[in-house]
């Protein structure tokens, strides 16, 4: 079984599909991004213009858009590069597939305590369960949207369900 990759799963007019619709917006617009829908690359070109977006760097003391400010935190290790990961429907719980075959199952609110750090029992274990059930690299994950089982697909070529 052969991975799809990435460039086969987005369709080809994606990229300038969102640059329509955020030009539109920026123009206060709604309906005009809709349109692009069904029209072709021309279309988009007799939509937008001679408009273009300019990403370069040439004016830095112009006033410029302040980001949100994001912290990174290292919860757990993998063995090899982490391939996949889902968030359960009810966002108590995420899983991470990785190339080294396991599957680590982690609850989110002890992640946050970790984020603290003053936790009262002392450090918390973010990782509830790992589970090696493939013999090759994890290429998905899934949650079952009522259930609470998780389903993944690995190179092996096997679908595996656990019961977190």
């Amino acid at each position: 079984m052969t991975p799809i990759s990435a460039v086969e799963s987005v369709p080809a007019n994606q990229l300038l599909r969102l640059v329509a619709k955020g030009l539109t917006a920026e123009r206060g617009g709604g309906a005009a991004a809709s349109a692009f829908d069904s029209a072709g690359f021309g279309g988009l070109v007799q939509q937008l213009g001679s408009s273009a977006v300019d990403f370069s760097m040439q004016d830095v003391k112009g006033s410029s858009k302040s980001f949100p400010k994001h912290e990174v935190k290292h919860v757990s290790d993998h063995k090899s590069a982490a391939r996949c990961a889902k968030f359960s429907p009810d966002g108590k719980y995420f899983a991470t597939g990785s190339a080294d075959t396991s599957i680590k199952f982690f609850e989110v609110a002890k992640i946050k305590q970790t984020m603290v750090g003053d936790s009262k029992d002392g450090p918390a274990r973010p990782v509830i369960r790992t589970f090696y059930d493939h013999t090759q690299a994890i290429n998905g994950l899934d949650f079952h949207p009522e259930s609470p089982i998780l389903i993944s697909a690995a190179k092996d070529n096997t679908i595996k369900y656990a019961y977190p």
